[in-house]
Parts: structure tokens; C-alpha cells; sequence
């Protein structure tokens, strides 16, 4: 009977687990979008946040655990870039050099959004952020279709592959309280 009750609480407690775990970030298979770490992407953010929103053209340049995103455009600004890594954060608008611990409080300063970079790097490969909690929905195919995680909901849309094999989605809706973004990637640029 012990057993029996010790093999119904833990097939309960395992399907009552709503947050599946993390893919593992070793030994991901060539060409798929985990184990995709450096690339250049070109597209365009458009935001609200609250009263104020904007549009912009963005350049992404990821290399590992380093990155730099170029924003320019009608932001208010010009243009204006994020680069990151792992000991500091740093915006540069072209009249002020801000440096701060997190990429959030920077993107924060920029278009009013609390987007945490470090989680978009995945999101925009169209995988859960590692190192927080998430819910996910995904389409026929397998590929992740929508995603609950840090506060933001997001979907997932128009998923191609690009050179090297990875498919990867072309369009990601995000919205979080009274916070949006749209991002249309127009060109991916996997690198080795």
C-alpha cells in the first residue's frame, strides 16, 4: 500500500509540474537553435510602454557571452547601442555613456520597456530563457509557439531555417502589463 501511495504522489507530483526543464545547454546538436551562440541579426523593434512608444531598426551582434545591439531610427535619438558582457552592461546614446550591472535597467532607460536582454537572447532563437521558471505551448512542428516566462507572454511566429540548419522564428509579440514589443527579424546571419 506504501508504495502504492509513495508511485501515485510522485506521478501527481510530476504532472502537476507545469514548468518543463531546461534543455540542456551541452552537447546541443549542430545546426539547431541552441547551440547557435554567435550571430549578426538585422530587424525592427517596435514598442509601447505605457503613454510612449516608438519604432526602431536594429543591428544585433552576438558572439557568445558578449553582445551589442544598434538601435537607430525615430526613437527620440538617432541611434544608440546596448553592449554587454559578462562583467557590465553599457549604453551609449552618442551624448551620454551609461553603465550599469544589468542589460534591463539599460533597455529600460532607452524605450521604457524592463526587457531583460539576457533572456531575449534566447527568446529570439525561440527558446525559454534557461534560468527562470516558464510555461510554453509549441506548434505542429515542435518549434516553441508561445511562452510565459519573467512576466512577459510571448508568441512566436513565422519560423524559417537559416544557413546552418536552425530553424528560427522571424517574429516575436510580447506583452507585459502595460508593456509591448514586436520584433520582425529580417535577416539571420548564423555564425560559427
Amino acid at each position: 500500500m506504501q508504495l502504492r501511495l509513495a508511485l501515485l504522489l510522485a506521478l501527481l507530483s510530476l504532472a502537476a509540474c507545469q514548468t518543463p526543464a531546461p534543455a540542456p545547454t551541452g552537447g546541443s546538436l549542430p545546426g539547431s537553435a541552441q547551440s547557435l551562440l554567435n550571430w549578426n541579426l538585422k530587424g525592427r523593434l517596435g514598442y509601447r510602454a505605457g503613454d510612449d512608444g516608438g519604432s526602431a531598426s536594429l543591428e544585433w551582434r552576438q558572439r557568445d557571452v558578449q553582445g551589442l545591439i544598434h538601435f537607430s531610427g525615430p526613437m527620440g535619438f538617432g541611434s544608440a547601442e546596448i553592449r554587454w558582457n559578462p562583467d557590465q552592461a553599457m549604453l551609449d546614446t552618442g551624448k551620454e555613456q551609461l553603465i550599469a550591472d544589468d542589460t534591463a535597467s539599460l533597455a529600460w532607460r532607452l524605450t521604457g520597456l524592463w526587457l531583460p536582454v539576457e533572456a531575449l537572447e534566447y527568446w529570439v532563437r525561440g527558446l525559454p530563457f534557461p534560468r527562470a521558471a516558464y510555461q510554453a505551448d509549441h506548434n505542429d512542428s515542435g518549434a516553441l509557439a508561445a511562452l510565459q516566462q519573467l512576466g512577459w507572454a510571448l508568441e512566436f511566429e513565422r519560423y524559417s531555417a537559416v544557413p546552418g540548419g536552425a530553424s528560427l522564428p522571424h517574429k516575436i509579440r510580447a506583452t507585459r502589463e502595460d508593456q509591448r514589443f514586436t520584433l520582425l527579424v529580417q535577416d539571420w546571419e548564423p555564425l560559427p
